[in-house]
């Protein structure tokens, strides 16, 4: 079982690193003679794809085995980042990094959780936190070193040598994984077991990352907003960044002890209960705590969503089921921007902020909703 988790852990590494695209996307724009809006629309079409992609990961599995589903991500995200990192126009980068290797950060996402929903129950949630944190240390370990090696090299050089990096990780992701492409996956066309479960969990998954996205979409001017300054501000987005690694690789291992419906009502209350510290004006050092506990909550959600929904339907089904469940991050995640935006506009009061905490409402009258797992479920 820990091949399968350190196949995951390699994969979501390499596919998380999409998600620091922002780092030269102005850069690269300006290089291919894109329009500026070009910089974040290439990253809107790749989470589309990301989605789609992520939705298709069953069949991948029934059909070609999660080795060879790997082994061609790490062909797309390669060839994709090459693409993007030689092209002269800007149809390289919305092909490139859009498409290409949104399909794979996508591919290898899918494939990573399902590895994880075969582990044994007992220890589920904890391979379920390792998997999807190394999906956000991806980022985290970009933003540490591209601000000093970008400058130095330039966006072309250091997006080739990602490129290397992310093909060599799925690459040894797929080494790692099974290659068996038989019924313990189940028949492509199967149902989830338990439709209503994947319900309640899509609101559960939407509610419940709402806050967390919203805060994400707008963290520095947010973090202006409540006072703080720039360097403070800055200190407040690298603390909710971290807060969602750890809140990863945290709640999975708690869920192990307590059941990941007490470890998910836990998350949402910790998000309803910092909401209000974000709401101000109140002293810096509750603003950061704000940050970095939303943070939390947020990575808290993105592992135990992912093992609460292997728990209802099995390992053989969580592949639809949770593609299904995913697309709760996506309409989430569209809805950020714009929410964000609001409460710029809105001078940032603090009764607009407090909406942030709207969306938890029915994330906790879905979890209260959904029934324990059914013990063959969690074999």
């Amino acid at each position: 079982m820990a091949r399968l988790v350190l196949s995951g852990v390699l994969a979501n590494l390499a596919g998380g690193t999409l998600f620091g695209w922002s780092l030269v996307a102005p850069e690269a724009s300006r290089d291919v003679g894109a329009p500026a809006p070009a910089a974040t629309a290439v990253f809107a079409v790749a989470i589309g794809v990301f989605a789609v992609a992520l939705l298709g990961v069953r069949l991948g599995l029934h059909v070609l085995g999660p080795r060879r589903l790997l082994g061609g991500a790490a062909v797309a995200a390669g060839a994709g980042i090459g693409v993007a990192a030689t092209g002269q126009h800007p149809s390289a980068l919305w092909c490139g990094i859009g498409l290409a290797f949104g399909a794979a950060s996508g591919v290898g996402y899918g494939v990573s959780v399902a590895l994880a929903a075969r582990v044994p129950a007992p220890r589920r949630g904890a391979a379920t936190g390792l998997v999807v944190a190394a999906f956000a240390a991806g980022p985290v370990v970009l933003g540490l070193l591209a601000p000093r090696v970008v400058p130095l090299l330039g966006w072309r050089a250091c997006a080739a040598g990602l490129a290397v990096a992310v093909t060599g990780l799925l690459a040894a992701g797929a080494a790692l994984a099974p290659a068996e492409r038989t019924s313990r996956w189940g028949p492509a066309g199967a149902e989830p077991a338990d439709r209503r479960a994947v319900v309640l969990l899509w609101v559960v998954f939407a509610g419940g990352a709402a806050p967390g996205l919203f805060v994400f979409a707008s963290a520095a001017p947010l973090a202006a907003g409540r006072g703080l300054g720039p360097a403070t501000a800055g200190a407040a987005v690298s603390l909710l960044a971290g807060g969602n690694l750890a809140g990863r690789l945290v709640a999975g291992w708690w869920s192990d002890r307590v059941g990941c419906r007490l470890a998910l009502t836990a998350a949402l209350a910790v998000a309803a209960a910092l909401v209000g510290g974000l709401a101000g004006p109140v002293a810096p050092g509750v603003v950061l705590g704000s940050f970095a506990g939303t943070g939390l909550a947020y990575g808290a959600v993105s592992a135990l969503v992912p093992a609460a929904t292997a728990d209802r339907v099995g390992a053989c089904a969580f592949p639809r089921a949770y593609g299904r469940v995913f697309t709760a991050w996506g309409c989430a995640g569209l809805a950020a921007p714009v929410v964000g935006g609001a409460l710029t506009a809105g001078g940032q009061r603090a009764d607009l902020v407090l909406v942030l905490a709207v969306p938890l409402i029915p994330a906790a009258l879905a979890l209260l909703a959904l029934t324990p797992p059914p013990p063959h479920a969690r074999a």
